[in-house]
């Protein structure tokens, strides 16, 4: 068995709590640094991070991510300290992963006077104005994102709100403006998102902040599973 076969079966066990890393394997970006029966590393070519899961006999593994890594994910809670003593990056995220459990995409319903529309990148320095997170050059990182794929909902034309892809395929960016909220359009951006993922052959996920129970009981209803174990990023 190779490495990737190897890794393939270790993720294969838990597809929902490992479905970032499938996504990176599925296509094709992923570099292997590290695989045992069960642990692993990898980096993604497409957006630079490191992501491991280890045995916890294997944290001497972690050394093989370089010292000048700026964006790690980690499925192992106790590695979380050490990594942040040693590479002292500033920002960190506890997730539940959440992943469409189904072949087939969902139904995406009609609402009256709105419409979906893919943006292209002349959309980026809006989206960033209305986004209620701000990280590093987000007109940049919108304009990333609308190369992968940034919906927007319009109602009667004017821009009300988007959903895209994250650099390592996850959706998020989920945002609907305050005036038109209580709509529904969240569940239509969502839902128009996981089906766009599908017929591109990708797998349809996201992640979920552990405490925002409002969005995880969101993500259930539309009907993705979620994990029960929790994963961590660190980031400049």
């Amino acid at each position: 068995m190779d490495d990737l076969q190897r890794v393939q079966a270790l993720l294969e066990q838990d597809k929902v709590y490992y479905v970032n890393l499938l996504e990176i394997l599925r296509r094709g970006s992923a570099q292997v640094l590290a695989a045992t029966e069960g642990s692993l590393i990898l980096r993604d070519e497409g957006s630079g991070a490191y992501l491991f899961t280890l045995q916890e006999e294997d944290r001497a593994l972690l050394e093989r991510i370089p010292g000048d890594a700026t964006l790690i994910a980690g499925y192992n809670m106790w590695a979380m300290p050490l990594l942040e003593e040693r590479f002292g990056l500033p920002w960190k995220l506890v997730v539940r992963s959440v992943a469409w459990p189904a072949r087939e995409p969902p139904h995406v319903p009609e609402l009256p006077g709105a419409e979906l529309r893919l943006l292209d990148r002349s959309w980026a320095p809006w989206a960033a104005e209305h986004y209620s997170e701000h990280f590093g050059d987000m007109d940049a990182y919108l304009e990333g994102v609308a190369d992968r794929g940034l919906l927007g909902a319009f109602v009667e034309g004017e821009p009300a709100g988007f959903v895209g892809f994250h650099p390592e395929g996850s959706i998020g960016l989920l945002e609907v403006l305050p005036q038109y909220r209580r709509r529904g359009l969240g569940r239509l951006l969502e839902l128009a998102a996981i089906r766009l993922a599908l017929d591109r052959g990708q797998y349809a996920f996201g992640q979920v902040e552990v405490g925002n129970t409002a969005s995880l009981a969101l993500q259930k209803d539309l009907g993705l599973s979620a994990s029960e174990r929790t994963l961590f990023w660190l980031s400049a």
